[in-house]
């Protein structure tokens, strides 16, 4: 007879560490008009190494103009690339997904993964305060892991089965030290 699997009595985010959207969204937003052309859009995202542009007009945000969807664009075009890259960023830009800062990062995951989105604007009372992208997401879960195997224990042995010390070299406990 086996034994069914076990469940975590509480919801995986209250188990362990679940941030703010806050500490892990982008602050610093490189934002375009729904009038630049296309290849502004990309000049701007090289320049800054962003892939999300959040399409604003004067207070409001439209939307959001991702690299991937300039791309497959221009890719799609079916004259001279110049005629793409002519268009105009608001005849592109998707409608964004939104939270409101107080959201945590669990549930923006979750937010996310049922939209399909690379990316969610954040905004604090209707005004725009930053993005979390899907890289945003992976950088935090893995620092959260990081953390936690820190704290798990100052010895811990390591893929080759020598027990490592926080901060220094792996100790081969059967190996004989010189004094």
């Amino acid at each position: 007879m086996s034994t069914p699997p076990t469940r975590p009595a509480a919801a995986p985010e209250s188990i362990g560490d679940d941030p703010p959207v806050s500490a892990v969204m982008t602050r610093r937003l490189v934002a375009i008009v729904p009038a630049a052309p296309l290849a502004t859009a990309l000049r701007l995202m090289a320049e800054a190494g962003v892939q999300h542009l959040p399409v604003i007009d004067g207070q409001r945000c439209l939307g959001v103009l991702t690299e991937a969807d300039v791309v497959r664009c221009m890719a799609g075009w079916p004259g001279p690339s110049g005629a793409a890259a002519a268009m105009l960023v608001g005849e592109l830009c998707r409608p964004a997904e939104c939270v409101e800062i107080r959201s945590r990062r669990s549930g923006v995951a979750r937010r996310m993964h049922a939209s399909g989105a690379d990316a969610v604007l954040v905004a604090r009372q209707g005004r725009l305060q930053g993005i979390v992208t899907a890289s945003d997401l992976i950088r935090s879960l893995a620092e959260s892991a990081a953390a936690a195997e820190a704290d798990e224990g100052e010895d811990r042995p390591d893929a080759t089965g020598r027990e490592r010390m926080r901060g220094a070299e792996p100790v081969d406990r059967g190996a004989a030290q010189e004094p």
